[in-house]
Order: structure tokens, then C-alpha cells, then sequence
């Protein structure tokens, strides 16, 4: 069926089926924690979303020049794992710290700025990964379909979050 809708060779299927999953998962995650984000970085008033937008600015500055230093010292196969590691960690450190902290403004803010590093940083660590394991020609065939895969994310993902804050609530 895919071989209908995508120029793919029989020996290309798992690694596109995988990169198309990973992508959908990726900007699902993206999707959910969304308006999460939305919500924590107007709580401390809808006026101090330009200065947060300002420190994420000035974070990713601070922070790609080192993500380069980092990338060109670790092989893929070990980076890779980190990185997911390293923001699935935090993720259980927020989840603790509004448990312990609930109404903490400063916490909320640093969680709107941490989503806005982890979408940009997460995106771009895929497409780095899918330009290292396609080649030209692939990529030419190929990322067109991937990139389906994380536009079926983005809309799952408001989807899940509705549908849970139906059977939930908000929390």
C-alpha cells in the first residue's frame, strides 16, 4: 500500500515505517505538551509572554552553540539515547517539582521556556538523524512521507490532550 502513495524500495519499508512513527511520535509529544505550555506562560499574566519569548530566544543561543560542540563529539548512536534520556528526565523533574510546588509562577515560566528549547532542539535532533541515515536520493524519495508522519502527530496530539481533559479534567 505505501509503494502506491511513495517511490520506496522493498528494502527501505522498516526504516521508513519506523522514521514515520518516530516523527508522529515526536511532534504528538510536541502537540500535548502544548497547551500545557500555553497555559503555564500566561500565568504569571498574558504582558510577560514577550519577555519569555526573549529568554527563549536568548536560551537557544546559548544553548546551539554548545548542542554542536556536544554533537560533534558523540557518535549518533550514543547521542541519540541522551538526548531523548536527558528531556524525558526532565519531564519526571517538572512532573515532581509541580507536584511539590503547584502554584509556583517561576516554575511555570521555566517550563513554558523548557518546551520551547525541547520542540525546537527535539525537531531538529530528527532531522539531523533522518539526514544521516537517508541519502540524497532517499531523502528526495522519502522525507515527504516522513514529514506525514509528524503532521498525523500534530493532529493527534490536540486530540489526546482533549480527550483527556474530558475524562480527567483540567488538572
Amino acid at each position: 500500500m505505501i509503494r502506491k502513495l511513495v517511490d520506496v524500495e522493498v528494502h527501505e519499508h522498516a526504516t521508513l515505517a519506523w522514521s514515520f512513527v518516530y516523527f508522529f511520535c515526536l511532534l504528538c509529544s510536541y502537540y500535548i505538551l502544548r497547551p500545557i505550555r500555553d497555559a503555564m506562560g500566561i500565568s504569571a499574566g498574558i504582558e510577560n509572554l514577550q519577555v519569555l519569548y526573549l529568554v527563549t530566544i536568548v536560551a537557544m543561543l546559548a544553548l546551539v552553540p554548545l548542542f554542536g560542540w556536544l554533537t560533534s563529539r558523540w557518535p549518533r548512536r550514543q547521542f541519540l539515547p541522551v538526548i531523548y534520556l536527558f528531556f524525558i528526565s526532565n519531564l519526571v523533574l517538572f512532573y515532581l517539582a509541580f507536584t511539590w510546588f503547584p502554584e509556583s509562577t517561576l516554575l511555570s515560566q521555566g517550563f513554558y521556556l523548557w518546551v520551547n528549547v525541547y520542540n525546537l532542539f527535539v525537531v531538529s535532533v530528527f532531522w539531523s538523524f533522518m539526514a544521516d541515515v537517508f541519502s540524497d536520493d532517499q531523502a528526495k524519495r522519502l522525507f515527504g512521507f516522513i514529514a506525514a508522519g509528524g503532521s498525523a502527530g500534530a493532529i493527534a496530539g490536540p486530540t489526546i490532550t482533549s480527550s483527556l481533559i474530558g475524562i480527567l479534567g483540567q488538572l
